[in-house]
Formats: structure tokens, C-alpha cells, sequence
């Protein structure tokens, strides 16, 4: 065994002993499957109720507020007395205010008092109540039925499909998008999770001058690429643990604790359309990608992480020098927002191509589908990235390995790139 194999079977090994992995390894599943049961079961256990008033002096709204979700309105021929007393007196109430006169082309009067400003649900399902019956008095005035008006409305089924060199297959927007920002999301919590795991590695070593005893026996290359190695292989065995478990435990929850619950605001057509769009998505092939890119995406960020670890003698002293570095990180997620509204644009190929902000930004595009040259492309310069700044972090690794009771500048780090030693 090479002795960089030897760096990282030592920094595996250690690492997936330790306590802190073994809690986070079994803790990470509950809590990421907890994100999909608790909000259904908030849904299902959530019995409180908002009541809201209506005073309608203009008897145009009669009728027009209808009860649902926690909501309940109840309509007064006549306004109540003492209902500011109510208010104040903290009860979960609500009233409704309609003037008397009510101008169609420019509709005003409308006043709602509570203890507390309305939720943007309650607040919104007043204004749409308000907004439907203005509109269908304005029809009316017309001579125009609205319930004609509504069977004009028409929902129509988009059939998306994505042509291939085969021919034709079905394509899900809403579920590639899912997939997208799931997997981007996941990219971009790995880099900086294990990255920052090199950094404190390295630093602890450097501090407790094991480092020194260590670069005695093996070159500061083997050294830096074990345990960047190491730590990528720990990695990679907590994530395939938190996939398998998380999925387990999901599935478990659906078939137990939420059988014939309702899910949080999303209709069960919803729910079986991103399902069914899950369906044409080619999932062990994005899979076998996104391992490409958290391997190749962690690898390029992790030497630079190693080398600014090298470079300092302290934890507090590496925000400074891991900003510059971390910024394409966040550029990334920046823009994954506007790649999703067009996979296929200019600015979604080029940053796609970086390497620094590929990992991300790819694992945004694939699920929508990328040409086999652009992926080869990006894969081929992901590599090249790669061996780039493993060879620059290298340099500085080897100077400020062995460097204490100074913080380096960026002008020196550059300059310890061309030391010959």
C-alpha cells in the first residue's frame, strides 16, 4: 500500500470510529425524514381554528366567504357591540368590516381587525373571496352568467416530452426540479460538511505538532491527498447510510404514522404527478453523475481547503483565507436559481463548465436533461480542475505545513506556489 493509502485508510478509520460519526451517521436519516413526516403530521393533528366575523352593510359579499382549512367565517346581519373588547381580550377571532357602499370600478371599504396582523393563507383567502364576487357582480352587470364565464376555464394536461437520440420519452418538469435543488442542496452541504472536516483536521495535526512527526516518514503530497482521500471515503459511507435509512424510514412513516393523513398543502394529485414524474426520470443514471460530481466537487474543493489548513496555525485564523474560496460555492446556489427557469441557456452552460461552480449547477441540469457533449465536456474540465488545484495546494501545503507563529497573506501564498524545495 502507497503511503497516501496508508494517510487514508488511517483518517477513515479513525474518523468512523469516533462517536461524533456514529451519532451524526444514525441521527442524519431521523432527522432528514423527519422533514417530510412532520409537516403531514402538523396537517393531521392540527385542530385549531380561526373564527372570522363578517359584517357585510353593503349585502353584496352574502354568502361569498366560504369555511375551510382552520377558517371558519360567520356572517352578522348587524355589526356586534363590544367586538373591539373581543379583540383585546385575545381570543383567535377576526372581524370583517364591509361599507355600506361599495364601488365596483374602484372597490374600497374593506377593513379586517384582529390581536394580530392575518396570516398570508387567512389574508389571502379573504382578498380572493372579495376579488371572485367583484368579479362576478361586474358579469352580472354585463349580463354575462358567471358560472359560464367559470365552465370557460378550461385546466389543460401539458404532455412534456424530450427527444432523444432513440426518439421520444416523457419528461416531468416539477419532478426534475425536485431532483435539482434536492441534489444541488445535498452537493452543497457535502462540500462544505467534509471540507471543513479537512481544514479542522489539518490544523489540529498542525497545532499539536503531530504534523511534524508525520512529514518525517511521509511527503507532504501523500500526506495531503490521504487524508483529503480518507475523509472523501467517510463521506461517501455516511451518505449511502443516510440514503438507505432516510428511504427506509420515509417509507415506514407513509405506511404507519400517516396512513390516510392528508399531506401539508398539496392535493393527492399533486403528490401521485410528482410521483409518476419521478417515474421517467433515469435515476440510477443521474445517480451514477451525482457521485461523479460530489467525488470530483469535493476533491477540488477539499486541497484548497487542506492547503488553507497548512497555512494557518489556528481554527479562528481560516475564515479569512475560506471566504475567497467558498464564494463560488454560494455563486453556485445563487444561480441554480435562475438555470432552473432555463436549463438550456448561455449562463447555464458556462457555469455548468467552471469547475468550481459544475458540481452544483450540474446537479441542477441533469434532471432536465444535458447534451452527451456538454457532459463530457464538463466531466473532462471537472478532472482538470481537479489535478490543477491539487497541484497548487500542494505547493502551499509543503511550505505552510511545517510554518507556525505567522498568518500567511495572499501575496505569500502565491509566492510559496514557486518556492522550489
Amino acid at each position: 500500500m502507497s503511503k497516501a493509502g496508508w494517510v487514508a485508510q488511517r483518517e477513515f478509520m479513525v474518523r468512523v470510529r469516533s462517536r461524533q460519526f456514529i451519532v451524526m451517521t444514525l441521527l442524519g436519516p431521523i432527522l432528514f425524514s423527519l422533514m417530510f413526516v412532520i409537516p403531514a403530521l402538523l396537517a393531521r393533528f392540527d385542530s385549531d381554528t380561526q373564527t372570522i366575523w363578517v359584517h357585510d352593510a353593503s349585502g353584496l359579499f352574502t354568502g361569498a366567504f366560504t369555511s375551510e382549512g382552520g377558517v371558519v367565517f360567520r356572517e352578522l346581519e348587524q355589526e356586534p357591540a363590544g367586538w373591539r373588547d373581543s379583540l383585546k381580550s385575545g381570543n383567535d377571532l377576526g372581524f370583517l368590516l364591509i361599507n355600506e357602499r361599495i364601488d365596483l370600478a374602484k372597490p374600497s371599504g374593506f377593513r379586517y381587525y384582529s390581536d394580530q396582523p392575518p396570516g398570508v393563507a387567512t389574508s389571502d383567502r379573504i382578498t380572493r373571496a372579495i376579488s371572485d364576487r367583484i368579479q362576478a357582480l361586474k358579469l352580472k352587470q354585463r349580463g354575462l352568467d358567471a358560472g359560464f364565464v367559470d365552465s370557460l376555464r378550461t385546466q389543460v394536461d401539458l404532455q412534456t416530452l424530450r427527444l432523444t437520440g432513440d426518439g421520444e420519452e416523457d419528461s416531468s418538469t416539477t419532478a426534475a426540479t425536485l431532483v435539482g435543488f434536492m441534489a444541488a442542496f445535498i452537493m452543497y452541504l457535502f462540500i462544505f460538511l467534509y471540507g471543513s472536516m479537512v481544514v479542522r483536521g489539518v490544523v489540529e495535526e498542525k497545532a499539536s505538532r503531530v504534523m511534524e512527526v508525520l512529514v518525517a516518514s511521509v511527503r507532504p503530497f501523500d500526506l495531503m491527498l490521504g487524508k483529503i482521500l480518507g475523509i472523501a471515503a467517510v463521506g461517501l459511507a455516511q451518505f449511502v447510510v443516510w440514503i438507505a435509512l432516510t428511504a427506509g424510514l420515509v417509507a415506514i412513516a407513509q405506511a404507519t404514522l400517516l396512513a390516510g393523513a392528508p399531506t401539508a398543502d398539496v392535493p393527492k394529485e399533486g403528490v401521485e404527478g410528482i410521483m409518476a414524474g419521478l417515474g421517467t426520470l433515469n435515476l440510477p443514471f443521474l445517480l451514477s453523475l451525482f457521485l461523479f460530481y460530489f467525488i470530483s466537487g469535493y476533491l477540488l474543493y477539499a486541497a484548497l481547503f487542506a492547503a488553507i489548513g497548512s497555512a494557518v496555525d489556528n481554527e479562528s485564523d481560516t475564515q479569512q483565507l475560506m471566504f475567497p474560496v467558498t464564494i463560488p460555492i454560494i455563486l453556485a446556489i445563487i444561480v441554480a436559481q435562475m438555470v432552473v427557469q432555463n436549463p438550456g441557456s448561455p449562463l447555464s452552460f458556462w457555469f455548468s463548465m467552471i469547475p468550481f461552480t459544475a458540481p452544483i449547477l450540474m446537479a441542477v441540469r441533469l434532471p432536465f436533461g444535458v447534451p452527451a457533449w456538454e457532459l463530457a465536456l464538463s466531466m473532462a474540465l471537472m478532472v482538470v480542475g481537479f489535478l490543477a488545484t491539487t497541484w497548487i495546494a500542494a505547493r502551499i501545503y509543503r511550505v505552510g505545513v511545517l510554518m507556525y507563529g505567522k498568518k500567511p497573506t495572499f501575496r505569500e501564498l502565491i509566492r510559496w506556489i514557486t518556492y522550489k524545495v
